[in-house]
């Protein structure tokens, strides 16, 4: 008899350790919960996206199947269709590469006719000419958002 009550009484303190264990791990999270909600920015402007990022275009020129060598002094012609290109019409831009092997197109260059930048969105036409050599090729299609975006021509 005595041992059945002792045997209740444990079963009685687990169920107590088991109930106050469960309700200590709901309010721990119903507070990290609470943590967490209370702390986000909800003002839906993160810092890094504050500042416009200036829309740029690079033509990088190379030598190598690796990309390691630039080709310095070619020069970089974009035109606005293939036809152009190829009839050997006056490019819409052009540009030299510098040291690196780049020739930087900024928006402004790009945006002869101060027209919105949704209507400059497209696939542009580049012909990259050095000393004999001439690489014909297609831009990607360019957004005219932001960032700088890289079309890499290799020169052999």
């Amino acid at each position: 008899m005595w041992r059945e009550r002792m045997l209740d009484k444990h079963w009685i303190t687990d169920l107590k350790t088991s109930t106050i264990m469960k309700t200590l791990i709901k309010s721990i999270f119903t507070i990290l919960i609470l943590t967490v909600t209370v702390s986000c920015d909800r003002s839906g402007i993160y810092e890094e996206f504050q500042n416009d990022i200036p829309w740029g275009f690079c033509v990088v020129t190379h030598s190598d199947d690796n990309k390691t060598q630039p080709v310095k002094g070619a020069t970089v012609e974009i035109f606005l269709t293939d036809a152009e290109r190829d009839a050997g019409t006056t490019p819409y831009l052009s540009k030299v590469t510098d040291e690196k092997g780049e020739a930087h197109f900024s928006l402004a260059e790009f945006n002869k006719n101060n027209q919105a930048p949704e209507t400059l969105k497209g696939n542009y036409y580049l012909k990259v000419t050095k000393d004999d050599v001439v690489v014909k090729a297609t831009t990607r299609y360019l957004l005219m958002n932001s960032g700088e975006t890289y079309q890499w021509v290799q020169i052999q």
